[in-house]
């Protein structure tokens, strides 16, 4: 009896095997993925990707037409068209892309123009103002010689008084003066100013300079 007793107690502590001879034969590896089977003309193709590409820009064309960003009666100049135009095709720009960058040219060009006329007219409204403190209480009879001398003037030289508004330059003190220089003339000896005041031939006594040949 104690035989068998020794002999359940071998075969109970025994080790046991911890895995089966199947768990323990090596699993073969799973095949690779063939990428090569897989779709990718299609949308949803093997890379999954459904954007679309961009398509690239078809380049310069052979002539450019600037006619959609040109404002109108605006009218293209022909030396500075030729150089934008090499200038785009160097860039390899197609006529969509060069006329964008020409509208912009054209309306920055604008606005530097707008800026320079701005600056000019508050000039001119500068000289005005100088001019009227210099002339003070005498504004009146100084501004009425000076527009005698503008009236005489303009018989002789038509469109002197539009010359004078367009450029500024009535508001200027010198300009001013010399033309009450001129208006004192007239009202002293309107004969020394017949040829401005277009009244007919002066004589040689009536001339400005009597010494001299100027006449």
């Amino acid at each position: 009896m104690a035989d068998d007793n020794v002999a359940g107690n071998d075969n109970t502590n025994a080790p046991q095997p911890s895995e089966s001879a199947e768990q323990q034969t090596p699993q073969p590896a799973a095949p690779a993925e063939d990428k090569g089977a897989q779709q990718d003309g299609t949308l949803l193709g093997g890379n999954g990707s459904t954007e679309q590409k961009d398509t690239p820009p078809a380049g310069a064309p052979e002539a450019y037409d600037f006619k959609a960003s040109i404002p109108e009666g605006v009218e293209l100049d022909e030396t500075i068209t030729k150089e934008f135009s090499d200038i785009a095709r160097g860039m390899n720009l197609t006529n969509e892309q060069a006329n964008q960058l020409a509208a912009y040219g054209i309306k920055y060009a604008q606005q530097v123009a707008d800026t320079v006329r701005a600056q000019y007219t508050e000039q001119v409204n500068k000289w005005g103002e100088a001019a009227k403190a210099d002339m003070g209480a005498n504004f009146n009879a100084i501004m009425s010689t000076a527009g005698a001398g503008i009236e005489a003037a303009e018989k002789q030289i038509p469109g002197i008084r539009q010359a004078l508004n367009e450029t500024g330059a009535g508001n200027r003190i010198e300009v001013i003066k010399l033309c009450e220089m001129l208006g004192r003339l007239v009202q002293a000896d309107p004969g020394k100013l017949v040829n401005v005041t277009g009244a007919g031939t002066p004589r040689e006594e009536q001339t400005w300079y009597p010494n001299s040949n100027m006449k």
